[in-house]
């Protein structure tokens, strides 16, 4: 091949790395649902499929990068992560449906309360519901939150604090507002009534976080305020000030167990970042929600379509990559340093 071919594959594989870059920065400010609907447009196709000729060109018309082994598992390593990830779209899947008639959910959404078993899957798009082919079921959801969390104070006339929610604390708030002092922490709040009078208590086993609050004013009697977490509002609207109780969640976790043929095959606690996968999908923590009925799991499905295609494509980029840049210098030394000096007889090391 002349040197002006190879010139141009040089320079067409330069901007096609450029304009990778500047893509991926727009991508990055424009959100992850736009960003991925945007890479899996009809346009970036196109660049997908120029970027892995070019790569299959390069490998081709350049012996070097044949006679090279690291070089070759580089390129060869990014055409496997391109190829892997155009099978894992939602055009390649249905290119599977087209060819091999696996009919497989690119990529969906399930909600589901504790107890609860469910094989239905929204799909990203929103606008359509598909079946798995098996059941999951959430054994338990529970919620970690940072401990203490934080009582908000927000005057009537704009002024705002925060206090650490621990018993004992205490906040003078000026003469006319008087001092807050957290009284009491309930994980589980439950009230009864003995005689006549009101009796709050912490109840095991349940979650319905609360503060208790004695606000004392000069010349006033000191007075008593629940501040919920999960209900907020209980507030009268001529006081003075208005109190929020608030926790950062730490972590959501749910315990799946998945059903098929009517029992059950495999189970995980998962965690963001931690999921569980069965039957070619991988099944994570998402989201949580709480509406009337209580707390439920938000778990998003994804299909492993060409997942372990991108994981030997990266696992020869790094091999390739280590090779080239360390691999054969210490190659290089430990045949000097070692395999030489053992075949001349007195050679110090």
């Amino acid at each position: 091949m002349s040197r002006f071919r190879r010139a141009i594959i040089l320079w067409a594989a330069l901007a096609a790395v450029i304009l990778l870059t500047v893509l991926s920065i727009y991508g990055a400010f424009i959100g992850a649902d736009r960003a991925q609907a945007f890479f899996n447009s009809l346009p970036l196709a196109v660049y997908w499929f120029a970027a892995i000729a070019l790569l299959a060109t390069g490998i081709a018309s350049f012996r070097r990068l044949l006679r090279v082994p690291s070089l070759l598992l580089m390129h060869g390593g990014c055409i496997l992560v391109l190829l892997g990830a155009m099978w894992g779209s939602k055009p390649g899947h249905a290119l599977q449906k087209r060819l091999f008639g696996i009919d497989k959910i690119p990529r969906g959404q399930m909600g589901m309360y504790e107890q609860m078993q469910e094989n239905q899957v929204r799909v990203e798009d929103g606008n359509s519901v598909r079946d798995l082919p098996f059941f999951v079921r959430l054994e338990d959801f529970r919620i970690e939150y940072y401990e203490p969390g934080d009582l908000y104070i927000h005057s009537r006339d704009g002024r705002n604090w925060r206090l650490p929610a621990e018993a004992g604390q205490t906040l003078p708030l000026g003469e006319n507002l008087g001092t807050v002092t957290i009284r009491r922490v309930f994980r589980n709040f439950k009230m009864d009534l003995e005689g006549d009078k009101p009796v709050a208590y912490d109840l095991p086993g349940g979650s319905n976080p609360a503060l208790e609050i004695a606000i004392e004013r000069p010349g006033a009697e000191p007075r008593r305020r629940y501040v919920f977490e999960q209900r907020f509002g209980h507030t009268d609207p001529n006081d003075p000030l208005v109190m929020d109780y608030r926790r950062g969640v730490k972590d959501y976790i749910s315990t799946l167990e998945i059903i098929q043929d009517g029992r059950g095959v495999a189970a995980k606690e998962i965690e963001v970042n931690h999921p569980l996968y069965h039957g070619g999908y991988h099944f994570y923590q998402h989201e949580w929600g709480r509406d009337r009925f209580g707390e439920y799991s938000i778990l998003l499905v994804v299909s492993d379509s060409g997942l372990n295609v991108v994981y030997a494509g990266y696992a020869f980029l790094i091999a390739g990559v280590c090779w080239h840049f360390w691999g054969r210098r210490a190659l290089h030394w430990f045949r000097t340093h070692y395999v030489i000096a053992a075949r001349i007889p007195g050679e110090s090391r």
